[in-house]
């Protein structure tokens, strides 16, 4: 089931005037103002309602390609406002190489605060042949919030989306982003309209997430993945469920079993942390979003956990390990040590329900991978079968060579993964 749930309105009459007098639309400038090689487009964006706009308004104003799925971003001009009112006075100058006079551009104005549209225009069609165009004033239409419609879960991190048409609202704990519609290869991207570093990519009923250039691991459907947090230490060996209603703590080869409603969370900058666990004691859980390393398994886990009960600090390790994989698509940049090809290209992808695909320099592949407590096994089911340059395939049947014999891995402090055979042999990678 697809996760865009998409709704048609039908657009007010209002909602785009271009007005420039009595004039025809689009008229062009006087002769001498541009450039052969560029395009000059002129304009202002304005808005009838008698409404101040706030001081960390920014105005945005885009060129797109709309013959491309999703709309190639050709130009783009931002205004920081820092006060000043409508009407806001725009130019973009685009270089002729950026057009093909046998298309179709559409031009969009937006206002936003704090991220998020407030006033927003209607696409705009554009006829790159002339020297250059003044649009006159623009007007702009109160910008309608999208329903969420869905709940996914990327990691430890619980997300709100909803989609309308070309655009998505995503709320990510208490922050909210207005997003818009940009090229991809499969699936549906959306990027922030304040932060290009900010994304989610829709490919069915899952998703992957990036907030200021962080990516998350995969996002699934918030329903399954309704599944305890859990969090296991050493000297002593204790371990912690916490679901979302209770905690659960064992420790002292279970003498001490302690079983509680959960509190309210308190958020922390990296994490979040739960207090007044019990009444006749002092039982605090914090988790923290940092990578951790069992010092019994070797297992990495995402996230950092430590507990005090009463005067003992108990400090362990949380999460599902398999997050650490899933989510992007790792891009390998040494095999075995010896380095890789120029311009060859070798992946690794994990998905949340254990299926594994990549490419192997010439040929991809497909299979499977099983992470329990101590090791990491990969199965590969199917290989495309092309042919390339020989130092490519020779490349190609040591990577697949490495693959089915990796049993473990790490997370090294660069965020790069290093995956490892029983031999000492390695693969290093890192998020694309």
């Amino acid at each position: 089931m697809s996760l865009i749930r998409r709704t048609t309105l039908p657009l007010p009459a209002s909602c785009l005037a271009l007005m420039i007098g009595s004039q025809t639309p689009f008229a062009e400038t006087p002769e001498g103002l541009g450039d052969a090689s560029n395009l000059r487009i002129t304009g202002a964006l304005s808005y009838r309602a008698r409404i101040a706009l706030p001081p960390d308004a920014l105005a945005i104003v885009e060129l797109r390609d709309p013959s491309v799925p999703g709309g190639r971003l050709v130009a783009e001009q931002r205004i920081t406002l820092d006060g000043r009112q409508v009407p806001i006075p725009f130019e973009l100058v685009v270089e002729r190489a950026e057009q093909s006079p046998h298309r179709s551009y559409s031009i969009r104005g937006a206002v936003l605060s704090g991220g998020l549209a407030v006033w927003i225009t209607d696409e705009v069609p554009l006829d790159p042949s002339v020297e250059s165009l003044d649009l006159g004033t623009v007007m702009m239409d109160p910008y309608e919030p999208i329903p969420f419609a869905s709940e996914l879960v990327c990691g430890d991190q619980p997300i709100r989306v909803g989609f309308l048409e070309d655009r998505m609202r995503l709320q990510v704990g208490d922050r909210t982003f207005d997003l818009r519609q940009a090229v991809s290869g499969s699936g549906a991207r959306y990027v922030a309209l304040a932060d290009p570093a900010t994304s989610f990519w829709n490919k069915g009923d899952r998703g992957m997430l990036e907030i200021a250039g962080t990516a998350y691991p995969e996002c699934i459907p918030a329903e399954a993945a309704k599944t305890p947090f859990r969090a296991t230490g050493n000297e002593p060996f204790w371990s912690l469920e916490l679901t979302d209603k209770r905690v659960e703590l064992n420790t002292d080869l279970g003498e001490t079993r302690i079983n509680v409603a959960l509190t309210e969370q308190e958020l922390l900058e990296d994490g979040r942390r739960y207090r007044n666990l019990i009444e006749d004691g002092n039982l605090v859980v914090s988790i923290f979003d940092r990578p951790c390393v069992d010092t019994m398994s070797g297992m990495p886990h995402p996230a950092t956990v430590e507990i005090q009960l009463d005067d003992r600090r108990l400090e362990g390790c949380g999460g599902d390990p398999a997050t650490l994989l899933q989510g992007p698509e790792w891009v390998v940049e040494d095999i075995g040590g010896g380095g890789i090809i120029d311009r060859s290209r070798v992946t690794l992808n994990f998905g949340a329900d254990g299926r594994l695909w990549g490419r192997a320099s010439c040929n991809t592949y497909q299979g499977e991978y099983t992470l329990t407590g101590e090791s990491l096994t990969l199965t590969l089911s199917a290989t495309t079968m092309m042919a390339c340059a020989p130092a490519l395939m020779h490349q190609e049947r040591k990577v697949l060579d490495l693959l089915v014999r990796i049993r473990a891995f790490e997370l090294d402090p660069t965020g790069a993964l290093i995956f490892k055979t029983d031999d000492g042999q390695t693969l290093l990678a890192r998020p694309d």
